[in-house]
């Protein structure tokens, strides 16, 4: 679209108050997503994020009129991308927007983000030409009545991957979405900070068990070195009066032992009383 001089300073003055308002702002790669997904990213985003889109000449402007210290973001302006206004810090951002990724179809030429398998069983698919498709993808299949049936499981693609035609083209007929498609954060500024995509990309659940596994372990090293603290007490209290207890066994059962020999050693049985003569 082709913006007048006017339409491109308002632009320009639109971003450069978005700008200044923002907590965070951050650069994110919209590279081959459908509009029908960015739609909807842009609600499930809404009231903690805003996407912007225009041109990178406009965004660059803005920047330099408006807030100089962003043009750190500015080599990350790579391929087709959006500025992201946000209220929430830029590792929530991050992961706001990997939550709100959604499934597409894959095509020829696209690297597979995970192992893809067709399961066995039976298809939708009527048998004709169908069948040397899938022979063409590597599955093998067989007619079973009126309809098409996958005899095994088929890895159709490892991930990492190049997805072949053959493997695209089956999958949109079995409805097999396997490509994750969303907004990718490249970079993300905030207090003076550029959070770079690495950083940003974190896998919760792995840190947060890494946590608890750290947590532990100190836990135990506590306990072994003898440190009191308000993890390592109770469990020390504990030890404690396990080890208090089997002391008391042990000396119970010696001391036992000496008082036998004491009183000229084990106890013998009482003689049984003899019956009287009748």
């Amino acid at each position: 679209m082709v913006l007048t001089k006017l339409e491109k300073k308002e632009v320009v003055e639109q971003m450069k108050k978005k700008l200044k308002d923002s907590k965070v702002v951050a650069v994110a790669s919209v590279q081959n997503l459908p509009s029908k997904h960015y739609d909807a990213i842009r609600k499930k985003i809404r009231g903690n994020a805003e996407i912007f889109l225009t041109r990178q000449s406009l965004v660059e402007r803005a920047i330099t009129e408006g807030r100089p210290e962003l043009k750190e973001l500015i080599p990350h302006f790579k391929g087709s991308f959006a500025i992201i206004f946000s209220k929430i810090s830029a590792f929530k951002l991050a992961k706001l927007l990997r939550e709100s990724k959604s499934k597409t179809f894959a095509k020829a030429g696209q690297i597979a983000p995970n192992e893809i398998v067709i399961p066995a069983g039976e298809t939708n698919l009527a048998p004709g030409p169908v069948l040397t498709e899938l022979k063409q993808a590597k599955i093998e299949a067989k007619i079973q009545g009126p309809k098409v049936v996958i005899s095994k499981d088929a890895i159709v693609a490892k991930k990492g991957d190049m997805i072949t035609e053959a493997v695209a083209k089956i999958l949109t007929k079995l409805a097999i979405e396997p490509m994750d498609v969303g907004l990718k954060m490249q970079a993300a500024y905030e207090d003076g900070i550029v959070y770079k995509e690495d950083v940003l990309d974190i896998d919760d659940k792995y840190w947060l068990s890494a946590l608890a596994r750290a947590h532990q372990e100190a836990v135990n090293l506590s306990v072994v070195a003898g440190i009191y603290n308000k993890y390592s007490t109770e469990v020390l209290i504990q030890k404690a009066a396990r080890q208090a207890n089997a002391l008391n066994a042990l000396i119970a059962s010696k001391t036992g032992g000496e008082k036998a020999k004491a009183d000229g050693g084990e106890a013998k049985p009482e003689a049984t009383a003899k019956p009287a003569a009748q």
